[in-house]
């Protein structure tokens, strides 16, 4: 039986980021950050340094930001290309990281999603197929347009 972190560096190794497939990327490590509880990092903003006088809570609310966010740029960047990784890995803060990813793949699946959902609109079922072929046909071509951002009812 695998425990929580080899199953986490496999689905890591298995899909590293490269220039084409960042939405499911993105979706493995939402799934991962979320599993360890990093994915707070993306939307609370690290507390100031605090002084030598501060409440222990305090400081502990600082140290948790600052290992989680430590932790979550960890397991981001060994899940990228050797490119893709020299140019974040100076960056300081995992949420650096995702926003200027979106800013270089975004564009990418916005297209993406539009192709899939066009090509899903447009299937035809072709004279002589079987119908479980066909169906696993839209079946996949669903699930591309999902791993874009379509919201499909």
């Amino acid at each position: 039986m695998m425990n929580d972190s080899n199953l986490i560096n496999v689905l890591l190794a298995n899909e590293k980021l490269t220039s084409d497939n960042f939405m499911k990327w993105k979706s493995n490590m939402n799934i991962v950050l979320n599993c360890e509880f990093y994915k707070f990092v993306f939307t609370e903003e690290c507390l100031e340094v605090p002084t030598a006088t501060a409440p222990k809570t305090t400081r502990e609310k600082y140290d948790a930001w600052i290992l989680s966010n430590n932790k979550a740029k960890c397991y981001m960047l060994a899940s990228m290309s050797d490119v893709l990784r020299k140019k974040h890995e100076d960056m300081e803060t995992a949420y650096e990281i995702w926003e200027s990813l979106q800013a270089m793949f975004g564009q990418q699946s916005d297209q993406c999603r539009h192709e899939a959902t066009r090509a899903y609109m447009n299937m035809r079922m072709k004279k002589g197929n079987f119908i479980i072929e066909h169906v696993l046909n839209m079946i996949k071509t669903l699930h591309d347009a999902e791993i874009h951002g379509a919201t499909i009812y």
